[in-house]
């Protein structure tokens, strides 16, 4: 169980666990018993005990580990774009609660309660130096079959599946998820249900005007660039499907 712990609130209310050492923070699950080790948020760690299973690409590091409480996914926070010539993962502090990994965690923590098709957050880790500090979550593995990127690959004549992403991603949006990278390789399939990964910057958004719309455009960028087809001439019967979909199941959400 845990010791030496602040009281923390997330989106909902709910309280908790945050763990501070020196210059760490720690912030995990209330179903988690055990405290986080900082070993857990080492890859090499993993390694060293034949624990760690895989590795994803992409612009930061991501991690498939076994635990003794599953599958994980550990996840490393790199900077992108400009800043990541100045520092590669170092962010300027401005406070645990504005940091990216507690963001995304509690993002994560809100939506897995509202019953929202996505990943299970584990755990926290914030390390600070100075005016910067590093950070780290630890989510829980969704055993998938394959995605959506991979699908279009394979075949882009399942309408019915076409049809799923769009009732799925009406769902997030009617609960006032955004997601800022909504890609066809964040879209997860798993005997037949759709979960939706990667909510870094993502947020709760208080209106419905004009951000569903450009999510909606963001993913049919990714069809496009997935495919090399247009979602207006040789896709359009799938976009359709997904749209009429979406329109279908947001109705029915508001009434």
């Amino acid at each position: 169980m845990y010791s030496n712990t602040d009281l923390n609130i997330d989106l909902k209310g709910n309280i908790l666990q945050a763990h501070k050492t020196k210059n760490q923070w720690f912030l995990a699950h209330p179903d988690l018993e055990k405290q986080p080790d900082k070993n857990w948020f080492n890859a090499k760690y993993w390694a060293e005990h034949g624990r760690l299973l895989g590795t994803y690409a992409g612009r930061g590091s991501v991690w498939m580990v076994k635990s003794d409480h599953g599958k994980w996914v550990l996840k490393h926070y790199y900077r992108g774009g400009l800043y990541a010539k100045v520092s590669r993962d170092k962010y300027l502090w401005s406070g645990f609660d504005n940091t990216r990994a507690v963001r995304e965690f509690r993002l994560l923590m809100h939506m897995y309660e509202k019953g929202l098709p996505c990943p299970k957050p584990i755990a926290v880790q914030v390390k600070t130096t100075g005016l910067f500090y590093t950070n780290d979550l630890i989510t829980q593995y969704i055993q998938h079959q394959t995605t959506f990127a991979k699908q279009l690959n394979e075949s882009s004549e399942n309408f019915e599946l076409w049809s799923h992403i769009g009732h799925v991603i009406a769902r997030f949006h009617h609960a006032g998820i955004y997601h800022a990278d909504l890609n066809v390789h964040n879209l997860l399939i798993s005997d037949g249900e759709i979960y939706l990964i990667d909510f870094d910057k993502g947020e709760i958004k208080n209106t419905q005007k004009n951000w569903p719309q450009a999510n909606l455009a963001r993913l049919k960028r990714s069809i496009e660039k997935e495919t090399a087809q247009s979602c207006h001439h040789e896709l359009k019967e799938h976009w359709q499907a997904l749209i009429q979909s979406y329109q279908s199941t947001a109705q029915q959400l508001d009434g």
